[in-house]
């Protein structure tokens, strides 16, 4: 079977490969470099089957070349034998059908006869071949334009598929590079903590360059109350990252807090954000979420409106009463 007949079916199977599934031994920043060495081995093995069904395509195009200058050749030879054939036909129309028969009466002799009688065979003889020739020159002439027609589907069927899989092999690049950009973004968010009570892998809920925040915990507030957080300061709109791997557990609004998110670590603390312009597309009560994962977009929504946009942040350890969350965010931010 020639080259390029070899289907193109071979490069979707390679191009099955690229598309790696994102396990959770991806979802931090050495699993993030281990898919991205993956998806480069994988899209060089992608970018030399292109290299082989291009050839395959060169080859077939190649090859329609050839079946065109068949073809013309066998044109011209078959209108060269129809001219014959019409010029024969023509002369035995104005000659009548008993002319060679007078020719041969009317021989100087017997041996002139038997010399035109040969001729008239050999005649006769060339004209049943070039006949016979025609014939097999239109046959010829038709199985190489069905010949072509086939070619052609096969080469307008792999031109398709390999700008399908172009666009593919693009589009999964494009997206993989994306979901690679930002697990490396995220994993240089988090800082592994051992302190205390404070183990495991944490982020500060806002970009550390973007914030600022003191220790308020226990400070006036109206009403007579006293500040159960820490006001985590930053960019109205900028992104709120989960503080530790967790679940999402409760995504409301309330009068004080505005638009609030509560969130179980792992380390089996629950968290509170609220004062938030909203949250982030990805976010659903039942999410689980990793340390620098983004989750809502700082605001200052509840009673904060009007005043600078923060975080307000709680932490209540083994989901009760609220505790002093600053040392916790210390570590994660400065």
């Amino acid at each position: 079977m020639p080259r390029s007949l070899v289907p193109v079916c071979a490069l979707v199977a390679a191009l099955a490969l690229v598309v790696v599934p994102w396990t959770a031994a991806a979802q931090d920043l050495d699993g993030a470099r281990e898919h991205v060495s993956e998806l480069q081995e994988e899209l060089a093995a992608v970018s030399e089957r292109y290299e082989e069904v291009t050839a395959a395509i060169e080859e077939l195009r190649t090859e329609l070349d050839e079946l065109d200058r068949e073809e013309a050749r066998l044109v011209a030879l078959a209108d060269d034998l129809d001219d014959r054939l019409a010029q024969r036909a023509r002369q035995v129309y104005m000659h009548g059908a008993g002319t060679e028969l007078e020719t041969l009466l009317a021989a100087e002799g017997p041996n002139i006869a038997v010399e035109r009688a040969s001729l008239f065979v050999t005649v006769q003889q060339r004209d049943a071949a070039d006949l016979e020739d025609a014939v097999a020159i239109r046959v010829r002439l038709d199985q190489t334009r069905e010949l072509q027609q086939q070619r052609e589907l096969q080469l307008e069927q792999h031109v398709t598929e390999l700008a399908e899989l172009r666009d593919r092999v693009e589009g999964d690049l494009e997206v993989a590079e994306t979901r690679v950009a930002s697990l490396e973004r995220m994993a240089a968010r988090q800082r592994t903590i051992n302190a205390g009570g404070q183990q495991g892998r944490y982020a500060c809920p806002l970009d550390r360059h973007l914030t600022h925040f003191v220790d308020s915990w226990g400070a006036p507030r109206s009403g007579g109350r006293s500040h159960r957080g820490t006001d985590i300061m930053g960019p109205m709109g900028a992104p709120v990252y989960a503080f530790t791997d967790g679940v999402i557990t409760r995504m409301n609004s309330n009068r004080l807090g505005g638009i609030s998110l509560w969130m179980r670590g792992d380390d089996n603390q629950l968290y509170y954000f609220t004062h938030l312009q909203g949250y982030a597309d990805s976010s659903y009560v039942g999410k689980r979420v990793q340390a620098g994962e983004h989750i809502a977009y700082n605001g200052n929504t509840g009673n904060a409106r009007g005043g600078p946009p923060h975080v307000h942040f709680e932490r209540h350890p083994g989901g009760g009463a609220a505790v002093n969350p600053y040392p916790w965010l210390a570590r994660a931010c400065f």
